[in-house]
């Protein structure tokens, strides 16, 4: 499973996908513990401040490898997205506890220029249909025309619970993704802050103190156990 989890973020990213892979997660790490530290100085009873973990995220990912030969930035209103060798990573923050399954929870990215953005038609004159006159030259320019590469995480003041990545074929009618594959990067029910377990999934048939950065364990396959 090792092996089929390797293939496909070389096939996904190039070169760069197994340390993408790696710093991704340390990023994760650093960004929740920096917004967790300072949503406590604040002293806001409101978690306005932790709630800006998805847009520190995104900026993150552009900030680290924005300048890769294999990158292209795609700004979309106030946002920018990354996309590596073809395939644009796109955080979510599907859940707010240990519970969540990123499998069952409704994908709602906020407007539906967005979700044509990532999931969009090719035919530009569908997509004018679809939107109306008003859909800008940009978004007609990437919609439909990238891979989706979801980076999902679970998480709260209290604790980041779950990260996982995967390749989105597509948005059921229902608001759900569906996954061509899917890798599991850190699970915090499984092996605790610290520690990274690489699970492959097919899906066919802190606070305050320093910054846990993972150790690769030895995997668990899933596939026959896990079609979520």
């Amino acid at each position: 499973m090792r092996i089929k989890s390797n293939l496909w973020v070389q096939e996904t990213f190039g070169p760069v996908g197994g340390i993408l892979r790696e710093e991704l997660l340390k990023l994760i790490l650093e960004c929740h513990n920096n917004l967790v530290n300072a949503q406590d100085v604040s002293k806001q009873k409101h978690e306005g401040i932790y709630g800006n973990m998805y847009r520190r995220v995104t900026e993150g990912i552009v900030e680290k490898w924005g300048d890769l030969p294999e990158a292209e930035i795609i700004k979309y209103r106030e946002y920018k997205f990354l996309a590596i060798n073809g395939a644009i990573l796109f955080p979510w923050r599907y859940g707010k506890d240990a519970t969540c399954k990123i499998e069952s929870c409704h994908f709602n990215p906020g407007d539906s220029w967005l979700r044509h953005l990532l999931f969009g038609k090719e035919d530009e004159s569908q997509l004018c249909l679809d939107l109306g006159a008003g859909v800008s030259n940009q978004l007609q320019d990437v919609a439909g025309k990238y891979d989706v590469v979801i980076v999902g995480y679970a998480s709260s003041l209290s604790a980041l619970y779950n990260i996982e990545w995967g390749k989105v074929t597509s948005v059921s009618e229902n608001g759900f993704l569906d996954f061509s594959f899917r890798e599991r990067l850190f699970d915090n029910n499984v092996s605790g802050i610290g520690s990274m377990d690489i699970i492959a999934v097919n899906d066919e048939a802190f606070d305050v103190g320093p910054i846990p950065y993972p150790q690769l364990e030895m995997q668990e396959d899933l596939s026959e156990e896990d079609n979520g």
